[in-house]
């Protein structure tokens, strides 16, 4: 919006993460030396002075004699530009015609969005093309690669280029050229995107009533797990950690016109533990290879370390996940317990918890007992126990609401804490749960933001976010937000914060 009633209601992610990619565009426009000759250039004019966006960017485009006057739309333009791609590969002339379009809700013409592409041999996986920087201008361009050898599968939006939703212009996903990405790409960013999307597409299936989704797109997934999580000849571990995650729910529910949380959090723990009984043994190696490589060495920060640790956290996860006899629910609880008792960071004790949290049945026990002593070992630590009261909150299990209550007197929460509130209230209203039919979870929030408004204007705004988005549920949920809507318009005394976040909900 051009405008606010509170400024404080203007610094959210959306503003730091968009500033942040339009930034990362130039250096991709620019190159790094050139990024770095108008970083130099910006401070030799403007150090210690107040600047705008204007300034930065008349820096970049001085510094390298370069025009980006058209580059500027993205600092007016709202929403998510969408590209749409198409090619076609000419056999006889050894060519590669690829066709991009763009929409956006600029209102001065089409944005310059560089584009990186590169190239894959379809027998071999060989990268034929490296990352190439297109510059797309207008509403439709053609580019050629000539020169070919064979038959190639395009990787488009290399390094995640531009923010912009990237889709086929045939309206269907390929879905084998996304296995083949997701197990063979070179960019680690469309590897793990191409398997997202395959993710995604299959996830989408079993909601939708095809309880095992489709054959095809299933054996386009387990091709892609079983690659990626069989690669041993890599050595960028978090890169196959990424690619072995599922997409969140909360991406799952941006992907769609009416959101049914409950529906989305069932198939995705579907796929999960489908996944987690295919490849059981191979998880297995993976987490005890890697523990033997970790175990008794010194805890270090280094890339190699972190991603070892990441991809044994993904791999426990997984295996974790296998609980639905109560023999399960006793051997996934034993492997989280001595996760926890082997660990010398807080990452893998964090994990392990993780796992912990939503166990039930045989294995609640271990639970509560590990969850007792990660609050004892915490001491009192402000930043631990935020960690403790999130995992709580965001467990999956059928008392969860009663749960979060219960945490919400304890006496080391607080409302007066915006960090504390956050770590237990914040993190519930992103628990599937928080959207239960009965509408219980909203009736809490709404409590919640009565209490904390005359506390803290800017965090009860924040989380009154959680119900704005009504409009995007199905007719009964979305009417329970919005009754809880109304309610805290009603609010007196209610802080200019609040009342603008509620008022916009309500329109």
């Amino acid at each position: 919006p051009e405008s606010y009633i509170s400024m404080d209601n203007f610094y959210t992610a959306t503003v730091y993460n968009k500033g942040a990619e339009i930034i990362r565009m130039y250096q991709t426009l620019l190159g790094k030396d050139g990024f770095r000759k108008g970083m130099d250039l910006y401070f030799e004019r403007h150090d210690g002075s107040a600047v705008t966006c204007d300034d930065f960017l008349a820096a970049m485009a001085d510094a390298n004699d370069f025009d980006l006057s058209q580059f500027s739309l993205w600092y007016s333009t709202p929403g998510t530009p969408v590209v749409t791609f198409g090619y076609e590969y000419d056999q006889d002339a050894k060519k590669l015609t690829l066709t991009l379009s763009q929409t956006s809700k600029s209102e001065q013409g089409p944005l310059h969005i560089p584009v990186s592409v590169g190239l894959l041999d379809k027998s071999t996986g060989e990268e034929v093309v490296p990352t190439t920087v297109l510059d797309l201008k207008q509403e439709t361009q053609t580019f050629e690669f000539d020169n070919l050898k064979g038959d190639v599968v395009p990787s488009i939006l290399r390094q995640f280029s531009a923010p912009v939703k990237l889709v086929p212009a045939s309206g269907e996903q390929d879905e084998e050229a996304l296995a083949f990405l997701a197990a063979r790409d070179t960019d680690g960013f469309n590897k793990w995107e191409s398997g997202q999307v395959l993710f995604t597409n299959f996830i989408f299936q079993v909601m939708d009533g095809k309880e095992k989704g489709s054959t095809q797109t299933w054996d386009f997934v387990k091709e892609a797990f079983r690659r990626t999580l069989n690669d041993y000849d890599s050595s960028d571990f978090s890169i196959l950690a990424y690619a072995l995650s599922l997409p969140t729910e909360g991406t799952l529910a941006e992907l769609v016109n009416v959101v049914d949380p409950i529906a989305i959090h069932k198939a995705r723990g579907d796929v999960k533990k489908s996944l987690a009984r295919e490849f059981q043994a191979d998880l297995i190696k993976r987490y005890e290879k890697l523990t033997d490589s970790m175990s008794g060495g010194e805890f270090k920060v280094d890339a190699t370390s972190i991603g070892s640790r990441r991809l044994r956290n993904v791999c426990l996860d997984y295996l974790c996940s296998i609980r639905e006899t109560p023999e399960e629910q006793m051997v996934a609880a034993d492997l989280a317990k001595q996760h926890y008792e082997t660990a010398n960071c807080m990452t893998d004790k964090v994990a392990s918890l993780s796992c912990l949290a939503s166990m039930d049945g045989e294995g609640a026990s271990v639970r509560d007992k590990i969850m007792e002593r990660f609050y004892r070992e915490a001491n009192g630590d402000a930043l631990v126990l935020n960690k403790w009261f999130t995992i709580q909150a965001l467990a999956d299990l059928p008392d969860i609401l009663d749960r979060v209550k219960a945490l919400k007197e304890h006496p080391d929460f607080t409302l007066k804490n915006p960090n504390r509130c956050r770590s237990l209230v914040g993190a519930f209203a992103m628990n599937s749960a928080f959207h239960d039919e009965s509408g219980a979870g909203y009736e809490f929030i709404r409590s919640v933001l009565e209490e904390l408004d005359p506390l803290n204007p800017q965090i009860s705004s924040r989380l009154a976010g959680s119900l704005i988005n009504w409009k995007k549920y199905d007719k009964e949920r979305g009417m329970r937000m919005k009754k809880e809507l109304e309610k805290l318009s009603t609010l007196k005394p209610i802080s200019d914060d609040m009342f603008e976040i509620v008022s916009r909900g309500l329109k």
